[in-house]
């Protein structure tokens, strides 16, 4: 599993001297390596979600994981966060914001682009990003059954696919488009483990398995 800073993955594979396949891995950024390059957000100060603050991610990142293989998922520059939704009353024991928060963008952006039969993998990279994050193991698996159980009305809603220019604070020109994405279904994600072998991401969704 790892963290991809596409910033400075795009950097290094524009220079000659550098592989593409050594520039993927220079721009790892993981538990053995630097954090800062990370995530950067911008805070949306005037606007809310819910109750909850906003933030712009402002440097693009991926993460990957050994399901995936070849693929991973890319959070574009310009996506719009409020981080974890946690009910304020548990705020004590996680916060919306900490370790987590490259996690939880990653969930809130599949969650938005609202694949039919994808949530529940969803939930899944959810929490295997944490772990890569160094979040405890007891604080990530009370937010995956916090997902889980209470995740379903949030799923897909189109208000949430939102996209912001973080220079200017207006709403992106021309923002990705939310029905191109297919991400693994359960069930294939359970084929997958099953037999140790990858297959093709389907180009549409799986109805079940959500």
């Amino acid at each position: 599993m790892a963290f991809v800073d596409l910033e400075l993955e795009n950097i290094y594979s524009k220079m000659e001297s550098v592989s593409a396949g050594n520039a993927r891995e220079a721009a790892r950024v993981g538990r053995t390596k630097p954090r800062s390059r990370l995530i950067a957000v911008a805070i949306l100060a005037d606007m809310e979600r819910k109750g909850r603050t906003l933030a712009v991610v402002t440097r693009p990142y991926a993460f990957e994981h050994d399901i995936l293989k070849n693929q991973r998922v890319e959070i574009p520059e310009g996506f719009v966060t409020d981080f974890a939704s946690i009910p304020r009353f548990l705020w004590f024991m996680v916060p919306p914001f900490g370790r987590h928060a490259p996690a939880a963008v990653i969930h809130d952006y599949l969650y938005a682009s609202g694949q039919p039969g994808a949530r529940r993998y969803a939930d899944f990279l959810f929490r295997e990003a944490m772990k890569e994050s160094g979040v405890p193991a007891w604080r990530r698996n009370l937010m995956y059954m916090a997902v889980r159980l209470g995740g379903k009305r949030g799923y897909g809603l189109e208000e949430d696919w939102a996209f912001i220019d973080h220079r200017y604070g207006t709403p992106l020109n021309d923002p990705p488009d939310r029905k191109r994405f297919a991400y693994l279904g359960w069930q294939t994600w359970k084929r997958i483990r099953k037999t140790g072998r990858r297959t093709e991401i389907p180009t549409k969704s799986e109805p079940a398995g959500s």
